[in-house]
């Protein structure tokens, strides 16, 4: 007959196959970053940006660094020529004028028509009154992501929410 082991040494091979386990997932996460990685650069996605001029640098260079082509464009008037030879589109409303705003719905809009994902950085949403409706008008466009602090999420979810909250 086996040796019934005590509630200490039970707890300790708990929490060794506890260790053995989260081990495990750390393992398959680093596999599955890779094989994302591994994709974009074989496709080499053209990404384009609607991005404010603070980032527009960091963002491009984090993109080539990662094996995409990224490309500056916020002109409405280059939006129906360029948007559809995009393989996703990032928005960003940290330098958010009228203007611009109108050259990411467009770009929202013909991203959603032809299926590609797209994600929106709402960058200091809560800061103005104009730029929480443009953020709810560009949210009502269903991006892929969101991409926010935990203030942005609150005001967005909160103000969607609408005022019966």
């Amino acid at each position: 007959m086996g040796k019934r082991l005590g509630s200490d040494e039970e707890e300790e091979n708990e929490e060794e196959e506890e260790e053995e386990e989260d081990e495990e997932e750390e393992g398959r996460w680093g596999v599955k970053a890779w094989g994302f990685l591994s994709r974009v650069r074989d496709s080499f996605p053209l990404v384009q940006c609607i991005t404010n001029f603070v980032s527009m640098d960091l963002m491009a260079n984090t993109l080539l660094a990662a094996g995409a082509s990224p490309a500056m464009v916020h002109a409405l008037e280059e939006v129906p020529d360029f948007t559809p030879h995009a393989s996703a589109l990032l928005i960003n409303v940290g330098t958010l004028t009228p203007s611009w705003l109108a050259s990411m719905k467009a770009a929202a809009e013909i991203a959603n028509r032809l299926g590609k994902p797209w994600v929106l950085d709402p960058v200091a949403v809560s800061a103005s009154g104009f730029r929480l409706r443009a953020c709810l008008e560009l949210l009502d466009l269903r991006p892929a992501v969101v991409r926010g602090n935990a203030s942005e999420i609150i005001a967005l979810s909160g103000a969607s929410a609408g005022p019966n909250k």
